[in-house]
């Protein structure tokens, strides 16, 4: 029997120990012990907004059954990005590319881009210094 587990795209929630505003991707792995939920949620939500999920690929699933850890996460940062929502979306979606189509990661991406928009209605991209204003 095939497991189905899946990948959670989202937005961190900041608290007092996470301050930076950052993508996350986590993925469910196939270690044995308790489950804290049916579908893994329960411990999701808890540190971040979930905004999409897919299911892993093969690949994806071979690493999973050689974790130790229920939850393996990846965060692309802001700060890192210069402040640019793009350029954070852009290096999540190269960082997807061997593992997910081109048109799953357009839906990945939108889906982050709409809630980050809903929740910061006044953001614009950082301009670049050296432009001139005419």
């Amino acid at each position: 029997m095939k497991t189905l587990l899946p990948v959670y795209y989202g937005w961190a929630k900041l608290s007092k120990v996470i301050k930076r505003e950052a993508i996350v991707v986590m993925f469910l792995n196939d270690s044995p012990g308790p489950r804290i939920g049916a579908d893994g949620m329960d411990g999701v939500t808890r540190f971040m907004d979930v905004c999409y999920t897919r299911y892993q690929t093969d690949a994806e699933k071979a690493e999973a059954q050689n974790a130790i850890r229920l939850y393996t996460r990846y965060d692309v940062f802001l700060d890192k990005h210069h402040g640019s929502l793009q350029e954070a979306l852009q290096a999540n979606s190269i960082a997807d590319k061997n593992n997910v189509s081109e048109a799953e990661r357009k839906r990945i991406e939108k889906a982050l881009y709409s809630h980050y928009m809903k929740n910061h209605p006044k953001y614009k991209e950082p301009g670049c210094q050296l432009e001139l204003q005419i």
